[in-house]
Protein backbone atom coordinates (compact mmCIF):
# COMPACT_ATOMS: atom_id res chain seq x y z
CA UNK A 1 0.00 0.00 0.00
CA UNK A 2 1.43 3.41 -0.85
CA UNK A 3 2.16 6.07 1.77
CA UNK A 4 -0.74 8.38 0.85
CA UNK A 5 -3.24 5.51 1.17
CA UNK A 6 -1.84 4.54 4.57
CA UNK A 7 -2.10 8.11 5.87
CA UNK A 8 -5.64 8.41 4.50
CA UNK A 9 -6.56 5.12 6.17
CA UNK A 10 -5.14 6.35 9.48
CA UNK A 11 -7.13 9.60 9.22
CA UNK A 12 -10.29 7.57 8.49
CA UNK A 13 -9.64 5.33 11.50
CA UNK A 14 -9.10 8.36 13.77
CA UNK A 15 -12.33 9.94 12.56
CA UNK A 16 -14.36 6.72 12.70
CA UNK A 17 -13.30 5.78 16.21
CA UNK A 18 -12.73 9.37 17.44
CA UNK A 19 -9.38 8.38 18.92
CA UNK A 20 -5.76 7.79 18.03
CA UNK A 21 -5.24 5.37 20.93
CA UNK A 22 -4.07 2.08 19.40
CA UNK A 23 -5.36 0.11 22.41
CA UNK A 24 -8.90 1.44 21.98
CA UNK A 25 -8.82 0.88 18.22
CA UNK A 26 -7.55 -2.69 18.70
CA UNK A 27 -10.30 -3.41 21.21
CA UNK A 28 -12.99 -2.07 18.87
CA UNK A 29 -11.62 -4.24 16.06
CA UNK A 30 -11.64 -7.34 18.26
CA UNK A 31 -7.84 -7.54 18.42
CA UNK A 32 -6.49 -8.86 21.73
CA UNK A 33 -3.52 -6.94 23.18
CA UNK A 34 -1.42 -8.74 25.77
CA UNK A 35 1.48 -7.42 27.82
CA UNK A 36 4.09 -10.04 28.60
CA UNK A 37 7.07 -10.13 30.90
CA UNK A 38 8.99 -11.90 28.17
CA UNK A 39 12.73 -11.90 28.86
CA UNK A 40 13.77 -13.03 25.37
CA UNK A 41 16.61 -10.80 24.23
CA UNK A 42 15.47 -8.02 21.86
CA UNK A 43 11.78 -8.98 22.05
CA UNK A 44 9.66 -5.86 21.69
CA UNK A 45 6.30 -6.95 20.24
CA UNK A 46 4.66 -9.18 17.67
CA UNK A 47 1.34 -9.88 16.00
CA UNK A 48 -0.16 -13.31 15.55
CA UNK A 49 -2.97 -13.85 13.04
CA UNK A 50 -4.50 -17.30 12.71
CA UNK A 51 -7.66 -17.82 10.62
CA UNK A 52 -10.66 -18.46 12.83
CA UNK A 53 -9.08 -16.93 15.95
CA UNK A 54 -8.79 -13.37 17.23
CA UNK A 55 -5.66 -11.52 16.18
CA UNK A 56 -3.25 -11.15 19.10
CA UNK A 57 -0.73 -8.40 19.69
CA UNK A 58 1.88 -9.22 22.32
CA UNK A 59 3.95 -6.37 23.79
CA UNK A 60 6.97 -6.61 26.09
CA UNK A 61 5.99 -5.11 29.44
CA UNK A 62 9.58 -3.91 30.07
CA UNK A 63 9.00 -0.75 28.02
CA UNK A 64 7.63 2.60 29.18
CA UNK A 65 3.93 3.32 28.66
CA UNK A 66 4.68 5.64 25.72
CA UNK A 67 6.90 3.00 24.14
CA UNK A 68 4.22 0.31 24.57
CA UNK A 69 1.70 2.61 22.90
CA UNK A 70 4.08 3.07 19.96
CA UNK A 71 4.70 -0.68 19.75
CA UNK A 72 0.95 -1.30 19.86
CA UNK A 73 0.37 1.20 17.02
CA UNK A 74 3.07 -0.50 14.92
CA UNK A 75 1.63 -3.97 15.55
CA UNK A 76 -1.91 -2.69 14.95
CA UNK A 77 -0.72 -1.69 11.48
CA UNK A 78 0.43 -5.26 10.83
CA UNK A 79 -2.92 -6.56 12.06
CA UNK A 80 -4.87 -4.23 9.76
CA UNK A 81 -2.62 -4.03 6.70
CA UNK A 82 -0.95 -7.43 6.39
CA UNK A 83 -2.16 -10.97 5.87
CA UNK A 84 0.87 -12.79 7.27
CA UNK A 85 0.15 -15.11 10.18
CA UNK A 86 2.99 -13.89 12.40
CA UNK A 87 4.71 -10.55 12.30
CA UNK A 88 7.01 -8.88 14.77
CA UNK A 89 8.56 -5.50 15.37
CA UNK A 90 11.81 -6.51 13.71
CA UNK A 91 15.21 -4.95 14.01
CA UNK A 92 17.11 -6.92 11.39
CA UNK A 93 18.53 -5.06 8.40
CA UNK A 94 16.45 -7.19 6.04
CA UNK A 95 13.25 -6.13 7.76
CA UNK A 96 14.22 -2.47 8.00
CA UNK A 97 14.11 -2.28 4.20
CA UNK A 98 10.98 -4.42 3.92
CA UNK A 99 7.74 -2.86 2.68
CA UNK A 100 5.64 -4.29 5.52
CA UNK A 101 7.90 -2.67 8.11
CA UNK A 102 7.81 0.66 6.26
CA UNK A 103 4.02 0.50 6.14
CA UNK A 104 3.74 -0.38 9.84
CA UNK A 105 6.19 2.35 10.88
CA UNK A 106 4.38 4.96 8.78
CA UNK A 107 0.98 3.86 10.14
CA UNK A 108 2.23 4.08 13.75
CA UNK A 109 3.71 7.54 13.37
CA UNK A 110 0.69 8.84 11.43
CA UNK A 111 -1.62 7.46 14.12
CA UNK A 112 0.21 8.88 17.12
CA UNK A 113 1.72 12.11 15.77
CA UNK A 114 -0.17 15.40 15.91
CA UNK A 115 -2.13 16.34 12.79
CA UNK A 116 0.17 19.34 12.31
CA UNK A 117 3.31 17.22 12.06
CA UNK A 118 3.60 17.50 8.26
CA UNK A 119 3.63 21.31 8.55
CA UNK A 120 6.36 21.19 11.20
CA UNK A 121 8.70 18.85 9.34
CA UNK A 122 10.93 19.61 6.38
CA UNK A 123 9.99 16.20 4.93
CA UNK A 124 6.31 15.21 4.85
CA UNK A 125 5.40 11.77 6.22
CA UNK A 126 4.64 10.55 2.69
CA UNK A 127 8.23 11.31 1.68
CA UNK A 128 9.95 9.52 4.57
CA UNK A 129 11.76 6.29 3.82
CA UNK A 130 11.73 3.42 6.30
CA UNK A 131 15.16 4.23 7.67
CA UNK A 132 13.96 7.66 8.79
CA UNK A 133 10.65 6.33 10.15
CA UNK A 134 12.48 3.60 12.08
CA UNK A 135 14.90 6.17 13.50
CA UNK A 136 11.94 8.19 14.82
CA UNK A 137 10.42 5.08 16.38
CA UNK A 138 13.71 3.83 17.86
CA UNK A 139 14.35 7.26 19.39
CA UNK A 140 11.05 6.97 21.25
CA UNK A 141 11.44 3.36 22.47
CA UNK A 142 12.61 3.30 26.06
CA UNK A 143 12.82 0.55 28.65
CA UNK A 144 11.43 1.12 32.14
Amino acid sequence: MNSKRIITLVKDIKETWNTNDPYKIAERLGIVVLHTDNKIKDFTAHTIKVPGYPTIISINNSYTELSKKLLCAHELAHAILHEECINHFATTNANIACDVEHEANLFAIALLAPETLDKELSIPLTGMNNSLLKTIIDYNLKLN
